[in-house]
């Protein structure tokens, strides 16, 4: 039940300030002496974020300076509520609030609203009036209060696998965009993108700036300012007008979550309150699951998604039913298949209702089912996205026919008159979403927009991807050592992550028909290299709990599982939903340490992972239910483990223990540990 309170000061006061409930939070907003709304952030005394600008301009309006205050409204707000899947079983959306009314030179008026949550402050903008609006620019910015350490990838409005680097903010330069980038695809001048995490040293507070709720407008990047140490938002796409928008019209929300660890980045939730309620009155068809797919074997050449001759085709109905067969065997819920449709070949166009015709529709759902299992559907595009649109009323009705439920999407290269973050991609991925709910289709983004929270109020957006993934390990040198114990808390900050983790063939040979012109003009052919996925094997069992998504991949071949079934246990054993997460110990981008308790049962599950360094951790089991006792199951790495030397060394040990143990694990070079604890 929410709970709400309400009072108005008067019009001639020019400034306000906030308390968050619990006190340590504290927001000031005043105008200055140019008439610029502005505000400030404090948390336990610390000012993160001094004085720092807000406004907005339309194609007629400016809502920059100039302005006024007419009156300034104090609210307050309280509820509980429950996600469909999620990190937690209850949800608290416990805030109060500010809601100051400006008129500029002209005579138009502007909302600017500010929640003040106990892990931080959510602010957006209301164009008043009626008719339509045209958004040329925003001005939000956020000041920082020191040199503070970051953790970031490089500003971009087209794409988001890029390398994390770890500076001080007065190192954002050019040179390290590029650093992180390794490429310029739609690069800003000088920016990050976001979430990005940031520490100050002094106090050991955090903070994490992202965006909530972005419907009807385009993605947020940040450009930076070193000598005024402030980033300040752009909105993406290379139009002057960045949204044509209905009026009365509500911004997404620009977010600040704060904490005094690393580890409250993990446990907020205020992305997630930012939006509205769920508008589906039926999901029982939402389904979190675990699910194997086609989908390693094609990058590692083993099959691949068209039917060039060359390599095997991967969708054949006889190789879906083997991965059918793995599913049922070990109770994971989906087999997703990719290749599986007409349009793979160069300068064809996808057909998204008609298979190949070694692939068997009705036969392999008819077969999945008989199984228990479920078909997960894939549309990749190719960033043909007016071709899809064309087509994705029919082809998600084709799924439905066909009792598929499940649906991966992609959006590989460049869109033509596009960014994948301009206002007309975040509507196309959005429509997805909606359009996936009214054929009750869960969906998965490939190549897609940040996530901001959309999936409180459709639960049927299961997960995305939006970051350099597993698969950079199978055809690249890797992602870099330090990546994995950051993504916690940039990436997985905004919502789902699509990592697709559980990888056991940790070094292995990928045959590659690469073509090297030598000297007088030949071409040499295949090669043969060796690749390392950069961590041990215990490394990736504990992704399934340091990396949150209530769809997780299984991700390896089922022969590779097949030689380890006692490590496999573990991903049989391990939920993908939730009723309680604490992040126990962490620091960003050397490790991380995250418990989470099962909502089905009284089971907790603990997963740790480190960077290119050795380190023992102390894992207090306080949390655990002091009544009673455990049976603890620990996947460690071995004593010669390490990503680098034997990445498959590992060990399993049992213990019974209750809530008053300590345990001391040791994670390896690029090691981890995965720790399941069933109540007894």
């Amino acid at each position: 039940m929410a709970v709400a309170s309400l009072f108005v000061v008067g019009c001639n006061s020019t400034k306000s300030d906030l308390v968050s409930p619990d006190g340590r939070t504290a927001l000031h907003f005043t105008l200055t002496d140019a008439g610029e709304a502005a505000y400030s952030l404090t948390f336990d005394g610390e000012e993160l974020v001094p004085l720092s600008r807000l406004g907005i301009t339309t194609t007629d309006s400016n809502f920059c300076e100039g302005l006024t205050i007419v009156d300034i409204e104090h609210s307050s707000f309280d509820e509980s509520w429950e996600p469909v899947w999620g990190q937690f079983a209850e949800i608290r959306n416990h805030y109060n609030s500010l809601t100051a009314t400006l008129k500029n030179a002209d005579g138009k008026a502007l909302k600017i609203e500010m929640r003040l949550f106990d892990d931080g402050l959510g602010l957006r903008y209301t164009l008043e009036g009626e008719g339509t609006a045209s958004i040329t620019s925003e001005r939000t910015e956020f000041r920082m209060g020191g040199d503070y350490e970051s953790h970031w990838i490089a500003g971009s409005d087209d794409d988001a696998e890029f390398d994390y680097v770890h500076t001080l903010l007065s190192e954002i330069t050019p040179a390290t965009m590029q650093q992180s980038a390794g490429r310029v695809r739609g690069l800003i001048e000088c920016g990050v993108s976001t979430p990005i995490a940031i520490k100050s040293p002094t106090t050991g507070n955090h903070i994490a700036i992202h965006e909530a709720a972005l419907w009807h407008y385009p993605g947020m990047v940040l450009a930076w300012d070193n000598d005024t140490r402030c980033f300040t938002s752009l909105l993406a796409g290379d139009e002057s007008v960045k949204s044509e928008v209905e009026l009365p019209f509500s911004t997404p929300w620009r977010t600040i979550i704060v904490g005094d660890r690393a580890g409250a980045l993990v446990e907020s939730n205020m992305v997630l309150n930012l939006n509205e309620p769920c508008v589906l009155e039926d999901t029982s068809w939402i389904k979190p699951m675990k699910y194997v797919g086609v989908w390693w074997e094609m990058h590692l050449k083993v099959s691949i998604w068209d039917r060039d001759g060359q390599y095997p085709h991967c969708a054949t109905t006889e190789n879906v039913k083997r991965y059918i067969d793995f599913a049922a065997e070990n109770g994971f819920g989906g087999v997703l298949v990719e290749g599986w449709n007409v349009g793979w070949g160069r300068g064809e166009k996808f057909d998204y209702s008609q298979p190949y015709p070694d692939f068997d529709i009705v036969e392999l759902t008819r077969y999945a089912e008989e199984r228990g299992v479920e078909i997960i559907g894939h549309h990749e595009t190719y960033a043909n996205v007016a071709n899809y649109e064309e087509q994705m009323s029919q082809a998600y009705k084709y799924y439905a026919s066909h009792g598929i439920n499940s649906v991966k999407t992609g959006y590989v290269g460049g869109i033509a008159g596009h960014k994948h973050y301009d206002r007309w991609m975040v509507d196309h991925y959005n429509r997805t979403v909606v359009e996936g709910a009214a054929n009750k289709l869960c969906i998965d983004i490939h190549e897609p927009i940040h996530s901001t929270g959309i999936c409180r109020t459709y639960p049927n957006l299961m997960s995305a991807e939006g970051m350099r993934g597993q698969e950079w390990q199978a055809w690249n040198a890797g992602n870099s050592i330090d990546h994995n114990p950051t993504l916690p808390f940039t990436r997985n900050v905004a919502g789902a992550m699509d990592f697709t983790p559980g990888i056991f063939d940790l070094r292995y040979h990928n045959t590659i028909n690469k073509a090297a012109a030598t000297e007088d003009g030949s071409v040499n052919g295949e090669y043969d290299y060796v690749y390392f996925v950069n961590s041990t094997l215990a490394h990736q069992l504990a992704q399934y709990v340091v990396f949150y998504s209530p769809i997780q991949m299984v991700a390896d071949l089922p022969d590779n599982y097949r030689q380890r079934p006692d490590a496999l246990q573990f991903i049989v054993d391990v939920p993908v939903d939730w009723a309680d997460t604490r992040c126990l110990d962490a620091e960003i981008g050397d490790y991380v340490v995250t418990a989470r308790k099962d909502k089905h049962s009284d089971d907790w599950y603990v997963g740790g992972i480190t960077d290119g360094d050795a380190r023992s951790v102390e894992v207090d089991l306080s949390f655990l239910d002091g009544d009673r006792e455990y049976e603890a199951t620990l996947y460690r790495d071995g004593d010669n483990a390490g990503w680098n030397t034997y990445p498959a060394d590992y060990v399993i040990e049992k213990q019974d223990v209750t809530s008053s143990d300590v345990l001391t694990v040791r994670m390896a070079s690029g090691g981890g540990f995965a720790l399941q604890l069933k109540a007894l």
